[in-house]
């Protein structure tokens, strides 16, 4: 059991948001916004959910006759129906026999697509991952506390079923209010009840996959768990006794991209990874949920 990653790709977005764009709006400040969260910026996208989808899917290179899943982790779309996935499905001329479905599990979306993934498919089967957020359209500019942190976003993966090392920890606690939002509302967030539960519930699962694959810390070679706060992820690596050099890092660039979150940071930091390191991925999100695996390269 296992996934391997034969291709990655990322939406380039132009529209660059400096904190200083707060500043104007906010009662807050650069300094403010980096020591708190540790983002300088994020990007708006001026496309919709289902462009920047479809445009990811056109970049990602695959064998049709091989993809049997495509999922699309989103909160954001514009679209009810048909789904975004079941458009790609279109737009690529997929095969009929392929399965193509949206997910909406907030920023935990991306890492259970993964695990979503890998149990699904057979053996050289493959599947289309994309997470796509725009997040800017369901914001409130009047909230410091919730609209300085997020930031759009577009990536996506095809995978292919292996039988290297995979183990997943998956996780809902139940929780409506920490995170949410209702149709034509904001985004409404009760961010120290979600800080808490991230410092608290992460390190749980991810010692968890320690556990359960007999991996040694010190084995592992690269931590991509989800962009929310700089502060969160230290506080991670710190309960975990796992050195903070290990967790790739680009919230200071992109803010929290929520599903995006994991897969732009994959897409940017894909030339660290070789074949045989051991890599852990892990999202927190809405629910309160978390996803977390340890797996092979």
């Amino acid at each position: 059991m296992g996934l391997k990653f034969l291709d990655i790709k990322k939406i380039d977005l132009e529209n660059k948001i400096e904190n200083e764009y707060f500043t104007k709006i906010l009662d807050t400040s650069d300094e403010w916004i980096k020591s708190r969260t540790g983002i300088s910026s994020r990007y708006f996208a001026k496309e919709s959910v289902s462009d920047m989808a479809v445009e990811l899917a056109n970049k990602l290179n695959f064998d049709r006759e091989k993809i049997r899943l495509v999922l699309v982790a989103s909160f954001t779309s514009e679209r009810i129906l048909p789904s975004v996935a079941g458009l790609i499905n279109e737009k690529l001329n997929l095969n009929e026999n392929c399965l193509s479905a949206d997910i909406n599990m907030a920023c935990t979306g991306f890492v259970g697509a993964m695990i979503l993934a890998e149990r699904f498919l057979r053996d050289g089967e493959c599947a289309i991952l994309i997470a796509a957020e725009k997040i800017s359209s369901v914001l409130d500019f009047s909230d410091r506390t919730t609209s300085v942190l997020f930031g759009d976003g577009c990536a996506g993966v095809v995978v292919e079923k292996n039988n290297k090392l995979w183990v997943t920890d998956e996780k809902t606690y139940g929780d409506e209010k920490a995170l949410s939002m209702r149709k034509g509302e904001f985004v409404s967030m009760q961010g120290k009840d979600v800080y808490r539960f991230a410092v608290d519930k992460v390190p749980k699962s991810i010692e968890k996959l320690f556990e359960e694959s007999g991996i040694e810390k010190e084995d592992i070679d690269h931590v991509f768990a989800h962009q929310a706060n700089i502060r969160i992820l230290d506080q991670i690596s710190s309960k975990l006794d796992l050195d903070i050099d290990k967790f790739m890092v680009n919230v200071d660039k992109h803010g929290n991209t929520s599903a995006a979150s994991v897969p732009i940071l994959l897409a940017e930091k894909k030339e660290f990874l070789k074949d045989g390191d051991k890599v852990i991925f892990s999202a927190f999100g809405a629910g309160l949920s978390i996803c977390s695996v340890l797996m092979e390269w």
